[in-house]
């Protein structure tokens, strides 16, 4: 089974140190961490964690919570809150943004293992249940586009604004001019579940329209600055597909 991914969003950089040496001794992977909201938000647009980890105060011009609330817009991330800040006026901010855990610094790490692994045996959550709960985030497509669950309402995405699909573990996002939608679903399975004669696979973890390519190389493409590698498996099937002159 794949190691739990989490994101520290701390800014004190001595606990936030102590905590991902004893998160990594749990057997955890702690995949970045970082002192503002506005990194947060940054890092979680790279390389998307399973879970997060957040203090409430926290540098730049977003505290914890109002970061919360800006990534539970886009992702369906379990968020847990570590923080000094136990007053009831913070509490009350933050049960608005339905955290996995609001522990109290200092913190035990046996409170924090705790709230980790009932982040994940929280019905909507659990490694199981996405995998359970994969069609209800993408829904059966009609002829030229797919809608997908985005909060408590279904968005219609034409196929054809569709730039290119990323995977991480088992969520994808979808990517558009304008937006990004996280789905949980495997990219073999969004692949199965959407046909279009211009998305085409072209690596493990991407999906591409042919029509948004800006540039190709030997090994990599540009769609939107975004550099996309290219599989040794792909690479004869999308030569052939791409008009040359």
């Amino acid at each position: 089974m794949e190691k739990i991914k989490i994101l520290i969003v701390e800014d004190e950089p001595i606990i936030a140190v102590d905590l991902k040496r004893s998160l990594q001794k749990m057997g955890y992977q702690v995949i970045n961490m970082v002192e503002s909201g506005e990194e947060a938000l940054e890092s979680i647009h790279q390389n998307l964690p399973d879970l997060i980890l957040m203090d409430v105060q926290l540098e730049g011009d977003l505290d914890g919570i109002d970061t919360a609330h800006q990534i539970s817009k886009q992702y369906p991330i379990p968020i847990i809150y570590l923080t000094s800040n136990t007053d009831e006026r913070t509490f009350n901010r933050a049960k608005l943004t339905q955290p996995h855990g609001f522990l109290s610094k200092p913190f035990r790490l046996t409170d924090v293992k705790h709230s980790i692994d009932l982040a994940f045996v929280d019905k909507e959550s659990s490694p199981e249940a996405l995998q359970q709960n994969e069609q209800d985030s993408l829904s059966v497509q009609l002829q030229d586009c797919v809608f997908v669950k985005s909060k408590d309402h279904l968005v219609k995405i034409k196929l054809e604004d569709i730039n290119y699909v990323e995977a991480d573990s088992c969520y994808c996002s979808i990517i558009t001019n304008n937006e990004r939608h996280v789905i949980v679903s495997t990219l073999k399975k969004f692949e199965a579940s959407v046909i279009h004669p211009s998305l085409m696979r072209v690596h493990r973890s991407f999906i591409i329209n042919l029509n948004a390519i800006e540039k190709i190389g030997e090994g990599h493409l540009y769609i939107q600055k975004k550099m996309i590698p290219i599989g040794r498996s792909y690479k004869a099937e999308l030569f052939e597909k791409i008009p040359k002159y």
